[in-house]
């Protein structure tokens, strides 16, 4: 080495060593930040948590308030950007940005914390969670959507509120496109779903072969994209008297954000570890100011989720190719040149992909008028699949120079649905007046694919526009309210009135959707193969209008002690008048013990779907497509039968509760309920030619209207559902980190105190023949013990610097259901028992950047699937009157000279969607940047 480049190396070597040396011995400077936290009331807030986060480096430092609502957190690098939250359960979370800290300077924040307030089961302004007269659960969608594998509205609150289930049904036409909801083990159409506290409209679809909501009309809650979503409250209580019919379950009020700045991007996508399912979810969301107070927030977002197959074996007993002979079989499996594996059942999650957008706007027009206004439209594109037509089974519907081996029919959904809702906000003195009208619209229209109208032979075509469903609902309102401070220890007067139309219309499909040509095979079935389209004979369009008015009184008589009444008069055109009140109290026993109950009536009136619902269905049995008519209650058919006009439920609701809160950060709620429901609304057992001659009118009927069997919408049941909500959370500064900690629980049971069976029918109800009964098994198991007996959700997190970590374990309880009786056995069908299954999803979630949150997870960790259905057949029994499968599988093959072929469809649909979803393992990946941190 030259000598000048030693000398250089060895200069450059002391002055790095010397920089290096001096670096080490200088302290970086620190700085501190302190202050104190109350409430609006003046009210010091001990164990509030702080978190301080230095935006450049994602160093996060915690602590919590002392009991004088004081806190510091010293030894903090000086500079910033910081962003400092603070936090306190009951309390809304108060965010600073752009801190700067100055060295060796103390800085002091003084925080007042507003209270977080509910919106639903109360009218105040001012009434807080914990001071609810009944059980309140308040979801945060922005703190959970980042972490959790789910993206849908009702799969999100299904992993987080025990007393709310809500599974994706396969293979049940309609329903496979429209996830049922249900809340405390009743009916999707007796919980009542209202938008920034405004009554949305229902889906148009009826619930007609899924496993849940049998017979009933729900809400469409993935309409709604969830990244535009603030909040979740979930009224776990009746409140018809507050809100109107259906709201006997309870109320979900979902409310928009709000925010007048900033948005986020979110990405999500996943895939399950057997392969298929993948999902992908793009959303973007956008606060922007109006004016100095006005606020308008854009929501949009697509979507994408892939079909799912779980397991599909054909079995010769139950679907076999060729025939049912086991010979036969093989030899024609051979000269075809096929496999079982060419005949796989899809029979999981159908494919989906969603367009949605949602706008939320306020502006103060005046200081005493504010405009405000949201809504949102979406389109969905739906391809579900329907079982195999098959020569074995339908070989009169095969076209040998279409589809010589058979096909597996496609049915696929367009639906629209959009809504909009405009108020005005008066401050008329001291009285508040509200006025508004929402507009809300579902569309759901069925094109049917790789398929055929068999009677039209080899001209059928394979794709055919089936018609569809329609739902539209108007609602005006107007709500005088008024708090009166002084009033005992503060009271609040609200009284309005309620006027809404709603308008439900079937859809015709195209003429070679349902027609029978007569030029196909003998004995071919009509119609699109897999779903039959809307004959003109079954389109049909009517309308309803209610008017209801209401009064509402919540009064603290001390400070200690609160009492909510409520009446309501409502007036329908088609069915006469319905009156319910509910009177609720909250007592403060002592600082950290409440209890609270209430008593209330509530009722739910007919769906105008159920009223008006008429079509013609192929039933997929084992020896060939069935005709199953519904047959609405002013059909002949209906009349020949004997079925009266739909009336209203009405329900008692009693429910006391508990909340105890020993310190700030741990909070215990116990709710204990009982419902009892009258004139409960159910789809009847099907009914076919009487061979005994004491239905000669309903055999006519069926006949005119080229039906196998029928089915009616009646007022079947009294039911009673008791039940236990239990929620326990704790939340803490742990260490440098955070720790938040929750057990949410719900035991539930229904039974049933009477049927109403017409005269006419009550020899079938009796007769020992379960298979033909009135109200049949599948029906009243479905409404008894079709619902998880019990449900509880034990969540763990801990937040500490960049990362977070979430584990969250869910105990699915029994379920237990009659199956499908499609082939009209007298002896009914096998009683399954799903036995409880339970799974943990795991989660881990970086902040590398400033807004910027990445999260990684596995939903179902174990890969628990729900009872394998013939594993459920064993567990549970054998048809009614048989001590064992085995037994009935004797009698099966004496009887029917074939094995036996129950639980229905045990090869190709192994699992029911149950308590639980059917995919298994799924991992997943999210990315979250914050704009305008």
């Amino acid at each position: 080495m030259p000598p000048i480049f030693t000398r250089f190396f060895l200069l450059a070597t002391w002055v790095l060593l010397s920089f290096t040396a001096a670096r080490a011995q200088t302290v970086a400077p620190t700085a501190e930040i302190n202050g104190t936290v109350s409430s609006d009331k003046g009210e010091v807030l001990p164990a509030t948590t702080v978190v301080a986060i230095h935006l450049p480096t994602g160093i996060r430092r915690t602590t919590t308030t002392d009991d004088q609502g004081a806190f510091s957190i010293p030894a903090m690098l000086a500079g910033g950007p910081y962003t400092i939250q603070i936090a306190q359960s009951g309390y809304r979370t108060q965010l600073l940005t752009n801190v700067f800290l100055v060295a060796d300077k103390p800085s002091r924040f003084v925080t007042v914390m507003p209270v977080a307030t509910v919106a639903v089961g109360t009218r105040r302004a001012d009434r807080t969670l914990l001071e609810s007269t009944v059980p309140v659960d308040v979801i945060d969608m922005r703190e959970l959507l980042p972490l959790v594998p789910q993206t849908d509205l009702t799969q999100v609150l299904h992993h987080v509120v025990p007393s709310f289930n809500s599974t994706r049904q396969t293979s049940a036409d309609g329903a496979d496109h429209v996830d049922p909801i249900s809340l405390r083990g009743l009916a999707p159409d007796q919980t009542l779903v209202l938008v920034n506290g405004k009554r949305r409209h229902t889906t148009s679809l009826i619930n007609l072969l899924g496993s849940r909501g049998l017979g009933s009309v729900g809400y469409d809650l993935n309409t709604l994209p969830t990244n535009a979503i603030e909040r979740v409250e979930v009224l776990r209580d009746g409140a018809a008297a507050q809100y109107g019919s259906d709201a006997i379950a309870g109320v979900i009020n979902i409310n928009l954000k709000s925010d007048n700045h900033g948005g986020n991007a979110l990405l999500s996508t996943g895939i399950t570890s057997a392969g298929d399912g993948l999902t992908g979810l793009l959303s973007l969301n956008q606060g922007l100011k109006l004016g100095k107070k006005g606020f308008l927030n854009l929501t949009a977002d697509a979507d994408y989720r892939g079909a799912t197959t779980r397991r599909p074996q054909r079995d010769i007993a139950s679907w076999p190719v060729f025939s049912y002979d086991a010979e036969e079989e093989r030899q024609m499996m051979a000269a075809s040149g096929k496999t079982y594996a060419d005949f796989e059942q899809q029979n999981g999650d159908a494919k989906m992909r969603n367009l949605r957008g949602v706008y939320n706007l306020s502006m103060p027009l005046s200081e005493k008028i504010r405009l405000y206004s949201f809504g949102g439209y979406n389109f969905r594109r739906g391809e579900a699949v329907a079982p195999w037509v098959l020569p074995a089974s339908a070989s009169a519907d095969i076209v040998d120079d279409i589809f010589p081996l058979g096909y597996q029919p496609h049915i696929n959904t367009r639906i629209h649905d959009a809504s909009a809702v405009a108020g005005f906000d008066f401050t008329l003195g001291q009285w508040n007046l509200d006025l508004s009208h929402v507009v809300g619209r579902n569309q759901m229209r069925y094109d049917v694919t790789n398929t055929l109208n068999s009677t039209l032979g080899s001209a059928s075509p394979t794709e055919f526009e089936a018609g569809g469903l329609r739902f539209t609902q108007n609602v005006s309102n107007a709500t005088f309210s008024r708090l009166f401070p002084k009033a005992l220890a503060g009271t609040n007067v609200a009284f309005g009135a309620e006027l809404r139309h709603d308008r439900y219309s079937i859809l015709a499909g195209e003429e070679a959707s349902y027609f029978d040509y007569g030029k196909g095979k003998a004995d071919a079935s009509a119609g699109a193969q897999g779903f039959i389209g809307f004959d003109p004979s079954t389109t049909i369009s009517g309308t309803r209008r209610n008017v209801g008015a209401f009064a509402d009184v919540e009064a603290d008589i001390t400070k200690q002690w609160m009492v909510e009444t409520a009446l309501r008069f409502e007036n329908y055109n088609s069915f006469g008048s319905a009156f319910t009140y509910k009177v609720a109290s909250r007592l403060q026993l002592a600082k950290a013990v409440a209890v609270r109950g209430a008593f209330n009536t509530g009722f739910r009136a007919p769906a105008l779907q159920q009223v008006l619902y008429r079509q013609l269905t192929l039933l997929p049995t084992s020896t060939g497509p069935k005709y199953s008519g519904i047959f609405n209650n002013q059909s002949e058919v209906a009349a020949a039968a004997g079925i009266g006009q739909l009336q209203p439920e009405r329900s008692r609701n009693i429910s006391a509760g508990l909340v105890v809160t020993p310190t700030p950060a741990l909070t215990l709620t116990l709710d204990a309920y009982q419902i009892d429901i009258d004139d409960r609304i159910l789809l009847s057992g099907q009914f076919g030619q009487d061979t005994t001659g004491a239905r000669p009118a309903l055999n006519q009927a069926l006949a005119a209207a080229n039906a196998d069997n029928a089915q009616f919408f009646t007022n079947a049941a009294d039911t009673r559902t008791r039940g236990l909500d239990a929620v326990v959370t704790y939340r803490n500064a742990v260490g440098r980190g955070t720790l938040n900690l929750s057990l949410a629980a719900n035991f539930n049971q229904t039974t049933i105190r009477t049927l109403h069976v017409p005269s006419q029918f009550q020899a079938l109800q009796i007769d020992n023949k379960p298979g033909n009964n009135y109200i049949d098994q599948r029906q009243l198991s479905l409404v008894t013990t079709g619902n998880p007996a019990s449900k509880l959700i034990l969540s763990t997190g801990y937040d500490l610097g960049k990362f977070s970590v979430l584990m969250r374990n869910f105990y699915f309880g029994r379920v237990q259901t009659y199956d499908f009786n499609f082939d009209g056995l007298d002896e009914g069908s096998v009683f399954l028992d799903f036995r409880a299954k339970a799974t943990t999803d795991l989660t881990v979630a970086f902040r590398p950047t400033k807004g910027l949150q990445l999260t990684a997870g596995v939903n179902n960790v174990f890969n628990v699937y729900p009872d394998h259905i013939s594993k459920a057949a064993r567990q549970g029994r054998a048809p009614d009157g048989f001590a064992s499968l085995e037994q009935y599988g004797q009698y099966f093959q004496q009887t029917y000279g074939r094995p036996v072929n129950v639980p229905y469809d045990f090869d190709i649909l192994p699992y029911q969607s149950q308590q639980m979803p059917l995919t298994g393992r799924y991992f997943y990946l999210k990315a979250v940047y914050n704009l305008g941190l």
